[in-house]
């Protein structure tokens, strides 16, 4: 190899930072938009920074790195490239944005070994602390803290009654929130620990010390604030703005009972700080597969890495050309039906910002109504999904509802899947009674499962095919009490068999 060459293996790792940056673009993207919006995620700049600050202070350790490349990080690469494609043609974001800083982990270690591990991982592993995944613990951090806090009343001799998640005094009643969980607290504590423990500390039983020390310390600051809160309105007879404002208390609370004890204990796990004893990483001589040329490992993993980008901008013709030629239209009816008949309804779902929201009604000789209704989009991307959680059946504002089962159907061709969901609601404000079959198309494939509705509509997207639709029958059960749709049943049949065949 010449000296040129071994030169530029030498400082190979300059141009991770665009090859990182645009090949994970659209989840950086997620990722800034998350720390935007979201209050409980504000912090993900920090983590982004403070990430960034340990490998900019490690800057010349990388100058030493060799290429070594591993065969088991390109394997478990290849893995979670795939897992990437998938979960962004299903658009799950929590998988998509976890998967961000294993893969650069991995990339890195494909490369130079197990020496890119030990500079890089744990820097890059602190993104971990940004991926919204935390807030999934505020239903049990909630259970927590309403526990601990009724210890605390007990021990003061306040009478309280706990309802869950509201406890209740003499003066009013506390309900103890997703915000009053203490899930911002635990996760700006674990990541400071985390961080000062990628600084200073050698090993790591000392790394995972401090983060268990800071979450427990979290924990308990913020059940102090709780209560704290509590007894401002119990005294005060709920007069304090403290009940409704305790911002900037809580994290008052925080650095008295978490970070200036965590700044004290952190001194103690280790005699030596791991800045003074790590210098430089010594250079250790490349050990490169027969196999694979050391030109070899970085293009190979960079292919991986990048390739889950490039294959939506390959397929971005096709994807817009089957957009454009999906015209969804309602069936014609067949003799003995009439209609459809347009702006009259019986049921409407609640979907977000669709491209199409066909319905009509179609009457029978008998004067018996089925309303068929055709919702979805020509292309789902971000927030304009089939299934999303806005996404739902009916408005629960308007609507009860009443059983939701599954209804095998006869052996049917054409648009109707072998299962439908079948959905009663009744109106609160006639009390009339609705049945609803509803089941999904995703570019021709009929299923009327969520979330086989989603896998195979991750599935078409890989395909080029990123159509999706909700179809629906709904028709009249009348007023009584009880509740019987049986009839309705009947009628949807007769019309599936004349006209969606």
């Amino acid at each position: 190899m010449s000296r040129l060459e071994t030169n530029i293996l030498q400082y190979l790792w300059l141009l991770s930072f665009p090859l990182l940056a645009f090949s994970l673009w659209s989840e950086w993207q997620e990722f800034f938009a998350l720390w935007k919006e979201s209050i409980v995620y504000h912090h993900g700049y920090l983590v982004l920074a403070g990430a960034c600050f340990v490998l900019f202070s490690r800057r010349d350790r990388f100058s030493a790195l060799t290429i070594s490349g591993s065969p088991l990080a390109l394997l478990l690469l290849a893995v979670c490239s795939a897992v990437l494609l998938f979960s962004q043609a299903a658009d799950i974001r929590f998988i998509r944005l976890m998967l961000v800083p294993v893969m650069m982990v991995l990339w890195g270690w494909s490369i130079w070994g197990a020496g890119f591990l030990q500079i890089a991982g744990g820097p890059i592993l602190l993104l971990i602390f940004g991926v919204p995944v935390w807030d999934d613990l505020s239903p049990l951090l909630q259970h927590i803290t309403v526990f601990f806090n009724d210890i605390l009343l007990r021990l003061f001799n306040i009478d309280a009654i706990i309802r869950e998640f509201f406890i209740e005094l003499d003066v009013g009643v506390f309900h103890v929130e997703n915000g009053c969980s203490g899930v911002r607290y635990l996760m700006v504590a674990l990541f400071l620990a985390a961080f000062y423990g990628q600084i200073f500390y050698r090993k790591l039983s000392s790394k995972v010390l401090l983060v268990l020390f800071a979450g427990l310390l979290s924990m308990l600051s913020n059940w102090i604030r709780v209560f704290g809160i509590i007894l401002a309105g119990h005294f005060t007879n709920m007069e304090t703005s403290l009940v409704e404002d305790h911002e900037l208390f809580g994290w008052g609370i925080f650095m008295i009972f978490t970070l200036m004890p965590l700044f004290f204990l952190s001194g103690r796990f280790e005699a030596f700080p791991a800045r003074n004893t790590e210098g430089t990483l010594r250079r250790r001589p490349a050990t490169p597969n027969k196999s694979i040329s050391s030109w070899g490992w970085p293009a190979v993993a960079s292919s991986l890495l990048i390739w889950p980008s490039l294959l939506p901008m390959v397929l971005e013709a096709k994807t817009e050309r089957i957009a454009e030629s999906w015209q969804p239209e309602l069936v014609t009816p067949s003799p003995g039906w009439k209609g459809p008949i347009p702006h009259v309804t019986i049921w409407t779902p609640k979907y977000i910002a669709p491209d199409f929201n066909l319905s009509g009604v179609y009457v029978s000789e008998d004067l018996k109504q089925v309303q068929l209704q055709i919702t979805g989009y020509k292309r789902q991307v971000q927030d304009k999904e089939l299934i999303f959680f806005k996404n739902k059946l009916f408005d629960p504002e308007a609507w009860i509802l009443l059983s939701s089962q599954k209804r095998p159907l006869p052996s049917y061709k054409g648009l109707i899947p072998p299962t439908v969901n079948e959905t009663v609601i009744q109106n609160k404000e006639d009390a009339s009674k609705v049945i609803v079959w509803s089941w999904y198309e995703l570019g021709g494939y009929l299923t009327d499962s969520r979330l086989e509705a989603k896998i195979a509509g991750a599935i078409k997207k890989l395909s080029g095919d990123n159509r999706g639709a909700l179809w629906a029958l709904a028709g009249p059960c009348g007023t009584e009490s009880k509740l019987t749709c049986e009839h309705q049943r009947d009628v949807f049949q007769r019309f599936m068999q004349s006209s969606l065949q």
